[in-house]
């Protein structure tokens, strides 16, 4: 049961980062500053993880230290 559950989440997560993918490739969050630092929220608040964030922009995330 909890293997399903898993199986969902990483899948989820999966279709999450290929849409913000295509959302940033469009240019739909903003310049590339913009874009990155909608991106690092999207981290913060487990909304993305930090391997997505990197698939994504293509950089490693880093955390600020004012955040």
């Amino acid at each position: 049961m909890f293997d399903t559950i898993l199986d969902n989440l990483n899948s989820i997560q999966n279709e999450m980062v290929a849409m913000f993918k295509q959302q940033y490739e469009w240019g739909w969050f903003g310049d590339k500053a913009t874009a990155n630092a909608t991106l690092r929220g999207y981290v913060r608040s487990n909304a993305l993880t930090a391997a997505g964030y990197k698939e994504i922009t293509g950089e490693d995330y880093v955390e600020e230290a004012n955040s």
